[in-house]
């Protein structure tokens, strides 16, 4: 599905089914680059923020990854939504118990070294993970 081994590009639309296809090449991405032992949180934190995406932000989804070696790397999932307030989705602590919200983004940062949000030019929400040190 995906020719260079170091980049992948993918653009999806609202269908749950989408996501597995692009996890697991970001999966095989990261084991490629020397971060095997980290493959399978990168790709739980694909996950979730495609998932988030799909939920709350509106298609098309672009993801983009690429690896640098031993610069890292790095995946960004853009949507076209309308964004969200970044200082109240994402916590230094978990979640409370027993609350609905807010469980994914707390994960996806448990999960990666980095991650960024920002809102571009054309009101896109993109949100950059990295993973910078192998295991």
């Amino acid at each position: 599905m995906f020719a260079d081994p170091t980049h992948i590009e993918a653009t999806i639309g609202e269908d749950p089914e989408e996501i597995a296809p692009v996890r697991d090449a970001v999966h095989d991405l990261a084991a490629r680059a020397g971060y095997a032992e980290r493959a399978d949180d990168l790709a739980l934190a694909i996950d979730e923020l495609i998932a988030n995406a799909q939920e709350h932000g509106a298609a098309p989804i672009r993801v983009v990854a690429d690896a640098n070696g031993d610069r890292g790397v790095h995946v960004e999932v853009c949507d076209s939504g309308s964004g969200f307030d970044w200082a109240e989705a994402v916590r230094e602590h978990p979640p409370l118990p027993g609350s609905r919200r807010g469980r994914g983004l707390w994960i996806v940062r448990q999960l990666v070294d980095r991650v960024t949000v920002e809102r571009g030019d054309d009101d896109a929400t993109r949100i950059r993970v990295d993973l910078e040190q192998a295991a």
